[in-house]
């Protein structure tokens, strides 16, 4: 029996926590059962990341999105059809809501099944006419699949069908994590760092829901305080910078000015694999102002590393004293404070490190994760039979 050919459709073409999650499945499907192809609307690094692992990719332009104009999307919606139909796609997983919009017409049109999945938190208010037009578009998906308990609730109040709403958190490669090895003394140079410093870690697409902006004030906060000598951390962001946003790439480049941090904190562009940072930091920390269930973290936590995150965030894969740290997001100065305490108790950090391993091995691996997502697809698969 040949294996089903699923379509996964994406809107962006950078590499953030969704498409990391996507490239994590294409590497553990069983490819005897299941063809992945991955289209997208240009070229880029997830494009490449796709080709590494043996993923035949497609380029097609999707447009500006305007929503509000339908008529506009038509020539990208005939474009996905096309596609479908050269490629004899079995069954399509939309991995973002853009994408989800354009490519559920067109399998719809040619009777495909269609998962969608939705990537981030849901904000859209049920009545508001966001609210209305996600529950148009993600009610044509036979089946949805949301992140955390937030979004499911919120999709659910949307109107949508509870039924058909399954709660799937982001993986990670436990096995993977669990065998990296640290950066060598001289990538730590490279990076700015050096001797025996020990290393907070951050790490995400530079965008205003991160809260970069408040990290970066309780990290000057934390700095004023913290007394100076070999023990004093040494801080390092990696996130790409996100283009449409330039304002906040002001205030982070402003915040990031700051004499408090300076010797003491870096930017630099996103990295992958990320294991190795993770190795070799003391604590990884998320200052997100919301999220789905946030990939960083689970990579954090399947590394062994103390995590100290917002509860907007991480508050769902977390739990305070005994996976990790929480704080409220929005409040520098929590922030600041919980990193003296946990930066000041290597005991706690080992703790909170070894608990969180654990706890990813056993809810977020990725295993699991791909062999509830393929039961789905086996489901979508013989309900179109």
């Amino acid at each position: 029996m040949s294996p089903r050919r699923v379509l996964y459709v994406d809107y962006y073409s950078f590499v953030g926590g969704g498409q990391q999650n996507l490239l994590n499945v294409f590497g553990a499907l069983d490819r005897r059962r299941w063809c992945p192809l991955l289209v997208l609307p240009g070229p880029g690094p997830f494009a490449d990341a796709a080709r590494s692992l043996g993923v035949a990719t497609f380029l097609r332009p999707m447009g500006k999105a305007r929503w509000r104009q339908p008529w506009s999307a038509w020539p990208a919606m005939l474009r996905l059809r096309t596609l479908m139909q050269e490629q004899r796609v079995d069954l399509v997983h939309c991995n973002d809501y853009p994408s989800h919009k354009l490519a559920v017409v067109a399998a719809r049109g040619l009777g495909l099944p269609v998962l969608y999945h939705q990537q981030i938190a849901v904000t859209q208010r049920p009545g508001s006419s966001t609210g209305l037009l996600m529950r148009y578009h993600a009610g044509k998906a036979d089946q949805i699949v949301a992140v955390s308990r937030n979004s499911q609730a919120a999709l659910a109040a949307l109107g949508l069908p509870a039924d058909r709403i399954t709660l799937l958190y982001n993986n990670a490669d436990t096995d993977a994590l669990g065998r990296a090895r640290p950066l060598s003394p001289a990538q730590r140079r490279a990076a700015g760092f050096k001797g025996t410093r020990p290393l907070v870690l951050a790490a995400g697409m530079r965008r205003p829901h991160k809260g970069f902006d408040v990290l970066l004030q309780g990290l000057a906060a934390y700095y004023q305080a913290a007394p100076a000598g070999p023990a004093r951390p040494y801080t390092v962001l990696l996130g790409d910078r996100a283009n449409a946003e330039p304002a906040h790439e002001a205030l982070l480049a402003r915040l990031e000015g700051l004499p408090a941090l300076a010797g003491n904190y870096r930017s630099l562009a996103a990295r992958r694999p990320l294991a190795p940072w993770l190795k070799t930091c003391q604590l990884f920390v998320s200052s997100s102002r919301w999220e789905g269930s946030p990939l960083v973290v689970l990579e954090a936590m399947a590394a062994g590393r103390a995590v100290l995150a917002t509860r907007q965030g991480a508050g769902e894969v977390l739990e305070h004293g005994r996976t990790g740290w929480l704080v409220d997001s929005e409040d520098p100065a929590a922030l600041a404070g919980a990193l003296a305490r946990l930066m000041a108790d290597a005991p706690l950090r080992r703790r909170l490190g070894a608990a969180a391993r654990r706890e990813a091995v056993a809810r977020f691996s990725l295993k699991a994760y791909v062999r509830a997502l393929t039961d789905l697809y086996d489901s979508l698969a013989r309900g179109r039979a």
